[in-house]
């Protein structure tokens, strides 16, 4: 006895099967190659992104610092020094022209060192560190403090008594008066 089945021929795949056998072939984990790429280039991107974020914030926590510095004060105290001294015009002028130039220094060494420097009268609130006393100190460090001129008590001691004599003389001649006569 002989079976229908055995004797007849296989039937042909169509086309459109070999073709599933071929996508099957090119695919790896139900993926196809495109598929893949696509994954592989959003998980790249994924990484890359997380490693700039992780960088950016570490670079703002880690090396920036709010400071304030009072520069009208230690600019008002060295320009009054400067006044009471006895410098002539020009070498006050070149005395103040290296101060300043000291104390650009020394303010930009404090922003190249991380430090964001915000002046005294622009902070409104907060706590923010005060360094205007280490940036005094170390521009007087390298510019030297100009000096008061002698006070009149340490005059001479002929021109202070004749000073004393000039003005007993004037209250002498108005008997303690004032310029309108009234005392």
């Amino acid at each position: 006895m002989t079976d229908l089945f055995d004797h007849m021929a296989a039937p042909a795949t169509p086309a459109s099967a070999k073709a599933s056998q071929v996508r099957r072939r090119s695919r790896f984990a139900a993926l196809s190659a495109r598929e893949i790429l696509l994954f592989a280039g959003a998980a790249a991107t994924f990484v890359w992104g997380a490693w700039v974020t992780k960088s950016v914030a570490a670079q703002g926590a880690g090396q920036q610092e709010f400071v304030q510095l009072q520069l009208q004060g230690i600019i008002g105290d060295y320009l009054q020094a400067q006044a009471r001294s006895n410098a002539d015009e020009q070498t006050a002028a070149r005395q103040t022209a290296v101060f300043m130039a000291a104390l650009d220094e020394t303010v930009s060494g404090l922003s190249k060192s991380g430090k964001v420097v915000l002046v005294h009268e622009a902070i409104v609130g907060g706590e923010v560190p005060d360094v205007t006393q280490s940036v005094k100190t170390a521009v007087y460090a390298k510019v030297p403090r100009p000096q008061p001129a002698q006070a009149l008590g340490a005059a001479p001691q002929g021109q202070a008594a004749r000073v004393e004599q000039e003005m007993q003389a004037f209250m002498a001649a108005n008997q303690g008066r004032q310029r309108d006569g009234k005392p």
